[in-house]
C-alpha cells in the first residue's frame, strides 16, 4: 500500500489537503482526518493514483473508528480501486472484522467481487484469517462461489483449519440445496392431487345445489298446484250455498 502523488476524483494531482486526509486515514489519525474534512468535505472521496480513496486505506489498515467516520461523512463505501477492490475487500485481506462489521452495517454487499471475480470470503480465507471467515459465513457469504479462475474460498485457504471448517460448510450448503430441491418437488407432486380433491368438492357441492334448486322448483309447482285448487273449493261451497239458500226461498214462496 505505498503511496506516490495523489489524485482528486476528477483526475490530475489534488491539493495538499487531500494528500494529508490520505495519509491520516491510513495511520488511523481520527483527529486530522477530521479536520481535513470538516474544511474541504470533498477530499473524502478524493483519489490516489491506484484510485484509492481514504476508505480503501482506512479499511486496509484496520482503523474501524476512521472507516466509521468516513462512511458517516459522505464516503463512497461502494467505491472500487484498481482490479475492482472495494474497501471490504481490503479489510477482509488484512482480516480487520471490526471494519468488516462497519461496511456491511452501512450496507456494502457480502457479494462485492473483483475484476478477478474474488468475493470478501475469499480474502479472508486467503489470509486465512478464521474469525473473520467464520464471521462472513454466518452473515450469509456464499461458500461455493467462484472466482474466474473457478476456485472457491475452500481452494484458495491459507491454513488446513481454514479450509476444513469451509469444506464442511460447503458439504452442509450442498445437504441443504439438496434437500430444498426434495421438499419443492414433494410441493409439486402432492398440488395436483389437491387440486383432484377439491375439483371433486366443488362438483359435489354443484350437484348438492343441484338437487336443492331441483327440490326447491317442486315445492313451488306442489304450492301453485294447491293454491290453484283452493278457489274451486270456495267456489263449490258459495255455489252450494247459493243452491241451499235458493231452495230455502222456493220453499218459503211455496
Amino acid at each position: 500500500m505505498a503511496g506516490g502523488s495523489e489524485s482528486g476524483g476528477g483526475g490530475g494531482t489534488t491539493s495538499g489537503a487531500s494528500a494529508d486526509l490520505h495519509s491520516a486515514a491510513r495511520s488511523g489519525d481520527l483527529a486530522a482526518v477530521q479536520l481535513i474534512i470538516s474544511s474541504n468535505p470533498l477530499a473524502v472521496n478524493s483519489r490516489d493514483k491506484h484510485s484509492r480513496t481514504p476508505l480503501h486505506l482506512a479499511a486496509w489498515a484496520g482503523h474501524h473508528e476512521v472507516v466509521s467516520y468516513l462512511c458517516k461523512n459522505k464516503a463512497d463505501v461502494g467505491a472500487a480501486a484498481v482490479d475492482d477492490m472495494g474497501a471490504i475487500h481490503f479489510a477482509s485481506q488484512k482480516g480487520h472484522l471490526e471494519v468488516v462489521r462497519t461496511l456491511l452495517s452501512v450496507g456494502v454487499s457480502l457479494k462485492s467481487i473483483t475484476r478477478k471475480g474474488l468475493t470478501p470470503l475469499h480474502y479472508a480465507a486467503q489470509g486465512s484469517h478464521l474469525d473473520l471467515v467464520k464471521y462472513l459465513v454466518k452473515k450469509g457469504a456464499n461458500v461455493r462461489a467462484t472466482t474466474k479462475a473457478g476456485k472457491n474460498p475452500a481452494d484458495v485457504a491459507g491454513n488446513p483449519e481454514t479450509q476444513s471448517f469451509l469444506e464442511e460448510c460447503e458439504e452442509q450448503a450442498r445437504k441443504d440445496k439438496v434437500k430444498k430441491n426434495s421438499q419443492k418437488k414433494t410441493e409439486e407432486v402432492k398440488k395436483p392431487e389437491s387440486s383432484s380433491v377439491e375439483g371433486a368438492a366443488d362438483k359435489g357441492l354443484k350437484r348438492k345445489d343441484s338437487e336443492d334448486d331441483g327440490n326447491e322448483q317442486e315445492e313451488e309447482k306442489v304450492e301453485a298446484s294447491s293454491k290453484a285448487k283452493k278457489p274451486k273449493v270456495v267456489l263449490r261451497h258459495l255455489q252450494e250455498e247459493t243452491d241451499d239458500t235458493e231452495a230455502d226461498q222456493e220453499e218459503v214462496s211455496t
